[in-house]
Order: C-alpha cells, then sequence, then structure tokens
C-alpha cells in the first residue's frame, strides 16, 4: 500500500497523519499550533507526532510516496516557505519545506491550506464534478481557494489571494489583519465564540444541534455573514459551485439553510443556480489534499 505523510498547519490546531492515493486516512493525530516567535516548537511536534506513524507504516511494508504539508498563509514562488499570515508570523519566511524534508528523510510539498482543502474536496469530496470550483474554509481565519478547470488558480501568494479579506462589514469586528469588518473577522471561530458567549466551536455546534438558542443564533449570524462573503466573491470567480469547510460545517443544515438564504439574498440573479454544498470530509480536507498532492501535483 502507498501512503502519503500529511501535516495541516492551521492558526490553532496541527492535523497529521497518513493518507492512502485513494484518500484513505489510516492514522491521525492533532497537536497545538504552538506560535511563540520560534517556529522550532512547532517543527519538533510535528516530526515527533508523524515520525512513529511512518515507522508503523514501514513496519508493516507501506510504501511512503512522500509528505504533502498545508500550511495557512502566502507562499513563495517555490512553494518552500510560507512569507505572509497574521495569525502565524512564526513561521513567515521559515524554510519549512526543506527542514521537514530533512528532519524527516521524505520529499515534501507545500501547499496553502485553503488551496489544500478544496483540492481535497475536489479530487475525492464534495467538489467532485465542478468545472468552476470555489472552497471556503472556515475556522481561525477564512481560507478561499479557486479551482478552474481542473488547475488551482494561482496570481497571489500562490493562491487565488487572500478572500477573507473582503470588508462586509465596515462598522464590524476588528481582523487580525488590521483592517475592520473583513469575511474573516464576520465569520471566523473568534466571532462565533463571541457570539455563542465563550464557547468552543465543537460545543457550539453540539448545543445547536440540541436546539440550544444562544448557539443556534450564533450559528445563523455568522452564516448570514458567510453568505453576504460569498456573493460578494460569485461575480469575481462565477463558480458553479462552493464547498464550505472547517468546523462549524459540522452544524449542517443550521449552518447552511441562513448561508444559502442570504446568498440568495445578495447575489445576482445570473448567480442563483451556484451550488452551496457542506465539505464531505468532516474537517479533515486540508490534510487529504495535502496528501493528494504527494500522488499528483497540482498545476
Amino acid at each position: 500500500m502507498r501512503v502519503a505523510g500529511a501535516v495541516d498547519i492551521g492558526g490553532t490546531r496541527t492535523k497529521i497523519g497518513l493518507v492512502t492515493e485513494d484518500a484513505q486516512i489510516v492514522k491521525r493525530v492533532t497537536i497545538s499550533t504552538t506560535d511563540r516567535g520560534d517556529p522550532q516548537p512547532l517543527v519538533d511536534g510535528i516530526v515527533a507526532a508523524l515520525s512513529p506513524l511512518l515507522d508503523e507504516a514501514r513496519a508493516n511494508n507501506s510504501e511512503i510516496a512522500g509528505l504533502g504539508v498545508s500550511v495557512a498563509g502566502f507562499l513563495d514562488k517555490q512553494r518552500s516557505a510560507m512569507v505572509a499570515n497574521a495569525n502565524l508570523p512564526a513561521l513567515c519566511g521559515f524554510p519549512l519545506r526543506d527542514v521537514l524534508e530533512q528532519r524527516l528523510n521524505l520529499p515534501c510539498s507545500l501547499e496553502v491550506d485553503s488551496n489544500a482543502a478544496t483540492i481535497g474536496e475536489f479530487r475525492h469530496g464534495a467538489g467532485a464534478g465542478s468545472r468552476r470550483l470555489l472552497g471556503a474554509t472556515v475556522g481561525t481565519g477564512l481560507g478561499g481557494g479557486v479551482i478552474i478547470d481542473g488547475a488551482m488558480l494561482r496570481y497571489m501568494g500562490e493562491c487565488a489571494g487572500d478572500l477573507g479579506h473582503i470588508i462586509v462589514a465596515p462598522n464590524g469586528r476588528e481582523c487580525t489583519c488590521g483592517a475592520r469588518g473583513c469575511l474573516e473577522a464576520m465569520v471566523c471561530s473568534a466571532a462565533l465564540v463571541q457570539r455563542a458567549r465563550k464557547r468552543a466551536v465543537r460545543e457550539i455546534v453540539s448545543a445547536a444541534q440540541r436546539g440550544d438558542k444562544r448557539a443556534r443564533t450564533a450559528i445563523n449570524e455568522t452564516a448570514r455573514w458567510l453568505g453576504i462573503g460569498l456573493a460578494s466573491l460569485t461575480p469575481l470567480f462565477h463558480p458553479d459551485r462552493i464547498v464550505i469547510g472547517g468546523g462549524v460545517s459540522a452544524s449542517g443544515s443550521l449552518l447552511m439553510r441562513p448561508l444559502r438564504k442570504a446568498y440568495a439574498a445578495h447575489v445576482a440573479p445570473e448567480f442563483h443556480d451556484v451550488e452551496i454544498v457542506s465539505s464531505s470530509l468532516h474537517g479533515w480536507e486540508g490534510m487529504v489534499g495535502a496528501a493528494s498532492i504527494v500522488f499528483q501535483p497540482m498545476p
């Protein structure tokens, strides 16, 4: 069996595992993303978590095809280092690809996290069959990836730009980028937690599914802003499908119903037939996409 090591570095958590060519996750763990001005603790944590998984796979006669790494932020042209992200400043300019190759003795491919998530959905999830796919992942921030006719849109930072930083609410929450009212600031995990009175995202989703009014209101408000943001992005990328990933997507119809309603209320009539669907990869789309580019690079 051929497997790839996969790492998905987010602003809060880093997901690590082994993934097969057909996108089956055979091993997975999660560690905290440590960023105290020094990238070394995070690298050490990744190596410590992944090494025993790789050793076990080799002991079972699996072939390790390489390592795919998804990281939040813009990448340099060589896709060797992250060069900009307000949520992960310690990794900016750090030669992450080369260091992980040396530490793990494996070829490493680096990808923007929003791209990786969109690739995972396009090849193995809810984006399959789309000709113009827009992927949006909501977590510590909001990332977006665009795939057109099978190719990743790359024109800034090796991605489609910083889609989370369009302004949707001029008097809204302050964003980590320094602006106010960015889409990211209005829909991120911190915004949802604030609306639900300081509960973790998983707890909010669980409470909403049990009928908790405050949790449902918080998700509904997040969905409204997300719908407005996606309506604003649609004329730029003309998607035929939009896939929503990230922790809050686990709330299913509680998120999707108000999101679609807000989208329809703000988008031009010509875009009313755009499909908006939840991720089918249950929060692991970034890791699946990171592994996928090991087996088949994405242009």
